[in-house]
């Protein structure tokens, strides 16, 4: 992240704090001390600040003046600095593919691991529909028993204890509980194909418009369009 001194320095000039009658810097374009990616157009350091790509402050100077020297200068483009640019961008970007990949395949293991491994959201309703299925034949058992017994009150009270588990088992049959159904869909995730974070399916469009507009995301377009 750019220090304060930094910004001041690209917004008035490394020589801000002179006055009139003093010497000025005598720092040139082509010194080893100037950002040659940001004489090219912008210092990639600066476009993922405070993000997980972050590629920690540049240490050089970023002077916009010192820039359109160079760019005047009969050397402009003439040095390879455009060339050793680009090749950055592109590692850049190659990063972001890997990462991309890594993503992809991180959801597709995932997703094995929850079909392989122990009961999901639905996997736990059949077993509770399983159990209450148990428990329902097997009142049926002692109310042919007890009517078998003439003890017809006690067969009555007994289905409708039967009912009651029927009820409760058609509504597992048909819907999953809420807690089970946000746990399905917080596990929905999806990979950005432009800088590779991780999305939630379906998430508010508010979240997905900060995402968009977000640092890393503009930060990879602005990559993207300046290689194409």
């Amino acid at each position: 992240m750019l220090s304060a001194a930094q910004l001041l320095d690209e917004l008035m000039g490394r020589d801000r704090n002179l006055a009139p009658d003093e010497k000025r810097s005598n720092v040139r374009w082509d010194d080893e001390t100037v950002c040659r990616y940001y004489l090219c157009g912008f210092c990639p350091a600066e476009l993922f600040t405070n993000t997980r790509s972050d590629l920690g402050p540049c240490e050089k100077i970023h002077d916009e003046n010192l820039r359109k020297l160079y760019e005047k200068s009969s050397r402009f483009m003439k040095e390879g600095y455009e060339r050793d640019f680009l090749r950055y961008l592109q590692s850049l970007l190659a990063e972001v593919e890997r990462r991309i990949r890594r993503g992809h395949a991180r959801l597709a293991l995932s997703q094995a691991q929850q079909n392989a491994g122990g009961p999901g959201p639905s996997g736990k309703n059949e077993e509770k529909i399983q159990v209450l299925t148990e428990k329902i034949e097997d009142l049926v058992v002692q109310i042919e028993e007890l009517g078998s017994e003439g003890r017809v009150e006690e067969a009555q009270g007994m289905m409708k204890l039967v009912e009651q588990l029927k009820e409760e088992r058609e509504l597992l049959s048909s819907t999953p509980s809420t807690i089970e159904s946000f746990a399905a869909q917080e596990k929905q995730m999806e990979v950005c194909e432009v800088c590779g974070a991780f999305l939630i399916v379906g998430d508010a469009q508010s979240r997905v418009d900060d995402h968009l507009m977000g640092k890393q995301h503009m930060g990879k377009v602005k990559t993207m369009l300046l290689i194409l």
